[in-house]
């Protein structure tokens, strides 16, 4: 799906294990793998993962972190972010930027966002326990 992030939801529940280390080394490759293979302008990855990480934390204040209501206002966060961010950036490199396949992506990343989460929830908390510490 282009334009969409299925690595995010994978970091959103390695952070909500609260598995400090194993989430900045997961950030940290998938930083450098999209950042690499990406065509936009080096830090929108950077920003993408920062506001993430971002909204995660200050949201899981006001949220239970594993709520589904919260992936989904995270969904729809993403959603409008992708939108801005490839306006932003598309700008600072005079690109022209087709707003409508933009929003597209937007819609479907606010829409996978939570789905993925969800299935990667229930996969998770079925994996036998002793795997869940490895």
């Amino acid at each position: 799906m282009p334009g969409v992030d299925l690595l995010a939801p994978g970091l959103v529940l390695s952070l909500q294990e609260e598995k400090v280390g194993t989430s900045i080394l997961l950030g940290l490759a998938w930083l450098l793998i999209q950042e690499g293979t990406g065509s936009l302008a080096f830090g929108t990855v950077l920003l993408w993962y920062g506001i993430l990480g971002a909204l995660f934390y200050f949201g899981h204040w006001l949220f239970e972190a594993k709520n589904f209501l919260f992936m989904i206002i995270i969904g729809i966060a993403l959603g409008v972010l992708h939108v801005v961010l490839m306006d932003i950036m598309g700008q600072l490199q005079s690109w022209r930027v087709l707003m409508g396949r933009t929003f597209m992506e937007g819609v479907i990343q606010a829409v996978v966002f939570p789905v993925e989460w969800g299935l990667l929830y229930i996969l998770f908390n079925w994996l036998p326990h002793n795997a869940q510490t490895v």
